[in-house]
């Protein structure tokens, strides 16, 4: 019986030093996650907005313009949006450069539904006396930016035309 009694004894401190290995491998774990960072959060994703275009071809007055309307989706703050518009010409073929924002100069504060932003003429520079807007060949992106998080990303989130309709 001595020797049945010490077989048992021995199993004993055997589970408790495997139990103590795995709880010290779990902290063990937990402690990297926190001090690597893994546990770092999302970046964080754009707004969603539905934006329609009327484009007008007007080769008179001011020439070409393009209206763009905030229909639906998220509230999106001014100071966060961009817009890009490259490929823009004079009517003579000489290329024509957005001056000024037009975001910046024609929103509120905050863009909500109903919101309507115009891209005209008067907006670019390299236009001469007598000649007009061309955006047939243009590009117009609308750039979001998160400016409360330095180290974000940028996402376009608007174009005209859809790349997929462009002839």
């Amino acid at each position: 019986m001595s020797r049945e009694c010490e077989r048992r004894r021995g199993v004993s401190p055997v589970i408790g030093v495997v139990i103590l290995i795995g709880i010290t491998t779990i902290l063990a774990a937990s402690i990297g996650v926190f001090a690597l960072g893994f546990s770092e959060q999302q970046p964080t994703q754009a707004p969603q907005v539905a934006i329609v275009a009327d484009y007008s071809e007007r080769t008179t007055g001011n020439g070409e313009y393009l209206n763009l309307s905030f229909k639906s989706g998220e509230t999106v703050y001014r100071d966060n949006l961009t817009v890009v518009v490259s490929g823009a010409k004079s009517s003579d073929g000489s290329d024509a450069t957005l001056d000024t924002d037009p975001i910046q100069a024609q929103a509120s504060t905050r863009i909500t539904s109903g919101t309507q932003i115009t891209i005209h003429q008067g907006q670019f520079t390299g236009i001469g006396s007598g000649e007009y807007l061309d955006l047939s060949d243009a590009t117009l992106r609308l750039v979001w930016n998160p400016a409360d998080e330095p180290e974000s990303e940028t996402y376009v989130i608007y174009r005209w035309p859809d790349p997929s309709q462009r002839n």
